[in-house]
């Protein structure tokens, strides 16, 4: 990373829905008289903005709903003194109960008897979505699911239980991301049995958001796409460990991510149905303050946080194993100063791009969309062959495809952008934190993207990224020198 002082802000938590569940405490007033033999256990939780993929997700998946809690004992020990985590209980659903306040609870999660020492001591692990969610989520179905976001308990030192979710895994596409949160504690029935069990939930995820801006006087670039390539797409995750980096501003105090490295590719939004083209042009969007989201329907990417190496030397490494960071953008350029507006990229079909070697136009990943020509609608993705387009991306006879009045189809490629700012070869992403960047395609409009022929190959000019601010999650300022104060928080990092 570079040397250049970043601020980060606490922004404030988001007002939740009144679907979702509002932070409490463990003085909140628990609705039922608890006697000395009563062993169920009461979970109250803390929490930050529950990130949710649209409002029809709400009902079914908001912490409101329940959650998902494990717990062990420390009771035994070996001659070494080293703990032998005893499985409790494993993955219980706790949910509030009507005349139970804003406690959580379950049937299956009670307190063992309490004699003394360590005895009935439990450390508990909650989690939310459920495995079941995540699994749909990351589009895992069949025989293979079990395979995945596997709960396991490992030898541990003296101190701590290891408790792991083996192969997270992230969908790569964008729209059918989850958020992730985690929390981990201990508590007995001799301190925790009228109080309740206060799991403070932190975001396990980085949250990415892509916005673009353009002054250029010659073209105007239409975007239908996003893509974050080098991104980690499975990873096994530790309850106990510590974030990455770790730094006493984190927001997040615990969870680490194992094997980041193993399992990278890349994760994408190409619009849909419901969404619309965007087109950045001088007139709507000239500077940083007029940028524009690019990620559509498909919302803010949420990814696995690490030090990402940066895809820098783009004119010399095709990065064709997507194992460096690099965002890619599906867009179309057309020249604005003549009647005819010509189309600059995609390049024509057939064009020869490389003077010694025969690699032509029809050698590029190519998406193909059939647009609402007076709105701007994307009506359907469409797949060519010949002269014809299809439905189905093989072509069958029977998915041909007659374009209907009003609508035409239009071609995007994929143009990259590198998000090598100030001469960092690292992008530090941590676990809580939103980022955006901002591509200015004011000069240029990237490099051609490492699935295409000429990976790197300069596109009119390569493009700038920088950094910016929002305002939901603990929002990260990048590349900054201005101290910002937010109420009575003030963080400043050197």
């Amino acid at each position: 990373m570079n040397d250049k002082r970043t601020i980060y802000i606490y922004t404030g938590l988001l007002f939740l829905s009144a679907f979702l569940l509002s932070s409490c405490s463990q003085e909140d007033t628990i609705v039922r008289a608890v006697t000395e033999d009563d062993s169920e256990i009461l979970f109250y939780t803390s929490l930050p903005d529950i990130e949710t993929r649209s409002a029809d997700d709400i009902d079914k998946n908001s912490i409101k709903n329940g959650f998902d809690v494990s717990a062990a004992c420390l009771d035994s020990v070996t001659p070494g003194g080293y703990h032998l985590p005893i499985e409790y209980f494993s993955s219980q659903k706790v949910m509030q109960t009507p005349g139970m306040g804003e406690a959580f609870r379950s049937n299956s999660c009670r307190w063992s008897s309490n004699k003394g020492g360590k005895a009935g001591k439990l450390r508990f692990f909650a989690f939310y979505p459920s495995r079941e969610v995540l699994r749909d989520s990351a589009g895992i179905f069949g025989d293979e699911r079990e395979n995945f976001f596997r709960l396991e308990y490992t030898n541990t030192n003296k101190d701590t239980i290891e408790y792991w979710m083996k192969s997270f895994k992230v969908n790569k596409d964008i729209a059918k991301h989850s958020d992730f949160v985690t929390a981990t504690t201990e508590g007995s029935k001799t301190d925790n049995l009228y109080s309740g069990v206060n799991l403070t939930l932190q975001h396990q995820l980085s949250r990415i958001i892509l916005e673009a801006f353009s002054n250029s006087e010659s073209y105007d670039v239409e975007i239908a796409g996003v893509r974050i390539g080098g991104i980690a797409i499975e990873s096994d995750f530790s309850f106990e460990g510590i974030p990455v980096n770790f730094k006493n501003w984190n927001w997040t105090k615990i969870g680490r991510w194992i094997g980041v490295n193993q399992k990278k590719d890349v994760v994408e939004y190409i619009y849909r149905d419901g969404d619309r083209v965007i087109t950045i042009n001088k007139e709507n969007n000239p500077d940083e303050s007029k940028a524009v989201s690019l990620m559509g329907k498909g919302g803010p990417a949420l990814v696995i946080p690490y030090d990402y190496g940066v895809w820098w030397e783009y004119a010399k490494k095709p990065n064709k194993d997507h194992s460096l960071l690099y965002f890619s953008v599906l867009l179309r350029v057309k020249e604005k100063l003549t009647e005819n507006h010509t189309l600059l990229y995609p390049y024509i079909e057939g064009a020869n791009l490389n003077s010694s070697v025969t690699v032509t136009a029809n050698n590029m990943k190519v998406v193909y969309l059939s647009i609402k020509t007076a709105t701007g609608e994307v009506m359907k993705r469409v797949y060519k062959k010949g002269s014809n387009f299809y439905t189905d991306p093989n072509c069958s006879d029977s998915s041909l495809y007659s374009v209907p009045i009003g609508e035409e189809i239009r071609n995007y490629g994929w143009a990259s952008a590198i998000p090598y700012i100030d001469g960092a070869k690292t992008q530090r992403w941590n676990p809580g934190y939103q980022y955006i960047f901002q591509l200015d395609f004011s000069k240029g409009i990237g490099v051609q993207d490492p699935d295409d022929a000429l990976p790197g190959r300069v596109i009119i000019y390569p493009i700038e990224v920088t950094g910016s601010q929002a305002a939901t999650w603990h929002t990260v300022k990048n590349y900054d020198n201005v101290e910002i104060k937010d109420g009575d928080v003030n963080f400043t990092i050197e």
